[in-house]
């Protein structure tokens, strides 16, 4: 929501720099550039108001062009909408991810010390490129033992969670996954010390990543964007105290190794807190909307419940000698084709993904298009993704069936090859791809599995309607749900009384998921 003080220096601004840019910005061999009502200011205000859903917005308003752009002030944005033309992009090498990294420094973080920001911002802006070598060397930690770590401490936590959920009177769905896998996953990054275990600390966490986008521009985040600056404050005392306390002993193998480069890269504890402030960003703000939606959209549609509940009591289910029910995670990524698929096309047809590249240099692509450096090239996957020429006459149909290949299916028979340029980018596209993919599914699927086989939950109305659907996080991309969405739960009679925990065998914990 914008307050008046923003709306009046977004004015000032906006109307300034139209004033002195205007007519003397664009080249006939750029994309067209479209505005939407008043020039510059309609923009400023859809991505302030909208998030990351605005480039979905205008992509699907502009379907007609397979890329055209729009004027932020001090930035362009060249929105593609054709597949063809998003395989030119990935494969050019003046576009890149790295860059945009720098802004998440300076406006997520908020650290102003000008050494600290020359290490840290990216070779081509002139620094030394420190946030993207550290991005880089972390991607081990989320495969292989470190992985198998990290999902043994997940489904410690989780256990307790889901125990609960048969006592609870009617509640918020949405709500509660969000406090359980923010609890769960903090405390499987951050051990026994977690910060985020104080509520006040967790809620801080939300307060700053909903409030993001006010925050991005960086003008006098004080006024401008109070409470999520308010909340990086919080959030950054709480990481500072851990860090002293040696919380990070117990940590996983991620945030040690994230503790130990920074601080051996001369960046101070104080800086090393504002730095950890977005970091669960990249385990929270896709996750848990990713969860609320799994369990909506299976449970929403009683003879896919079904078959998944039949799925994972013949292929991932088994009974140790004192009556324990265990779920084998590993199980469920090799022998339940239909939960995982399901789970594929969830996210296919709820992400409102948009990979972003930054333009490096002056770039002809496709032979005809200029793209002009300092800018931005995003690629919003809604709208890609139910193109007819990638999914054919289903793209627009749920299909459960859809990524098991070679699998029958009541929406297109036959077998069906799921890797289509622009058919799926919810983990991004290649080369840059989400490296905590593997962690996420594992504390999705596992949490859904055991859910659908311990409990009927029914929402409070009677009815799954679908709730509304909040755009404006600037960087969630599986559309957040607004407001509430209350439900009952009632434990399953076949499964009253068992004690219930989960298996997780080494080696076995990443999923062969589908990429861009």
């Amino acid at each position: 929501m914008l307050d008046i003080i923003q709306l009046l220096i977004l004015g000032v601004v906006a109307t300034a720099g139209y004033v002195v840019f205007r007519g003397s910005r664009h080249d006939p061999r750029e994309p067209p550039m479209l505005s939407n009502g008043i020039p510059i200011i309609s923009h400023l205000l859809g991505v302030m108001w909208y998030g990351i859903g605005y480039w979905t917005m205008q992509a699907k308003q502009n379907a007609s062009y397979s890329i055209f752009g729009i004027d932020l002030l001090v930035t362009k944005i060249y929105i593609v909408t054709s597949p063809q033309l998003m395989q030119v992009i990935q494969r050019n090498k003046s576009l890149r991810l790295d860059p945009l990294l720098d802004i998440t420094v300076r406006s997520f973080s908020g650290i102003t010390n000008k050494k600290t920001l020359d290490l840290l911002v990216d070779t081509t802006s002139g620094g030394q490129g420190f946030s993207q070598k550290l991005m880089h060397s972390l991607a081990p930690t989320m495969i292989g033992k470190s992985l198998d770590e990290m999902n043994i401490r997940m489904v410690r936590y989780m256990t307790p969670l889901i125990d609960e959920l048969g006592d609870k009177a009617p509640f918020d769905l949405y709500m509660w996954c969000q406090d359980a896998i923010t609890d769960a996953s903090t405390d499987t990054m951050y051990g026994p010390m977690n910060p985020f275990k104080d509520k006040e600390i967790s809620d801080a966490f939300w307060d700053f990543e909903k409030g993001l986008g006010a925050l991005m521009p960086n003008i006098l985040p004080w006024l401008t964007a109070h409470k999520p600056w308010k909340a990086r404050q919080k959030m950054s005392a709480a990481i500072l105290k851990y860090h002293q306390n040696g919380g990070i002993e117990h940590a996983s193998e991620l945030i040690k190794l994230r503790h130990t480069s920074t601080l051996g890269a001369g960046i101070t504890p104080e800086e090393y807190a504002l730095l950890e402030v977005p970091m669960p960003i990249g385990f929270l703000s896709n996750t848990v909307p990713a969860t609320f939606w799994s369990i909506y959209d299976i449970y929403s549609r009683p003879e896919l419940l079904d078959d998944l509940r039949k799925e994972v009591e013949l292929n991932a289910l088994f009974t140790r000698a004192d009556g324990t029910h265990v779920i084998d995670i590993g199980a469920l990524r090799g022998s339940c084709p239909l939960l995982l698929s399901t789970f594929q096309e969830i996210l296919r047809v709820r992400t409102m993904s948009s990979p972003t590249r930054f333009v490096t240099q002056d770039t002809i692509i496709a032979d005809k298009y200029l793209v002009k450096a300092g800018n931005l090239v995003t690629m919003p996957s809604l709208e890609m993704g139910k193109r007819p020429e990638v999914w054919g006459e289903t793209a627009e149909v749920f299909d459960a069936h859809r990524f098991m290949t070679g699998a029958s299916s009541k929406a297109d028979p036959g077998e069906r090859e799921p890797r289509r340029a622009g058919g799926f980018m919810t983990f991004g596209v290649s080369p840059t791809i989400c490296p905590g993919r593997h962690f996420a599914s594992s504390e999705i699927l596992g949490m859904v599995a055991t859910m659908i086989l311990r409990y009927d939950i029914s929402p409070l109305s009677g009815t799954w309607e679908e709730p509304e659907k909040s755009s404006s996080s600037l960087v969630s991309i599986m559309t957040p749900v607004k407001g509430k969405f209350p439900v009952t739960v009632k434990r399953r009679q076949e499964y009253e009384g068992t004690k219930w925990d989960f298996h997780v065998e080494e080696g076995k914990g990443q999923f062969p998921l589908v990429i861009g």
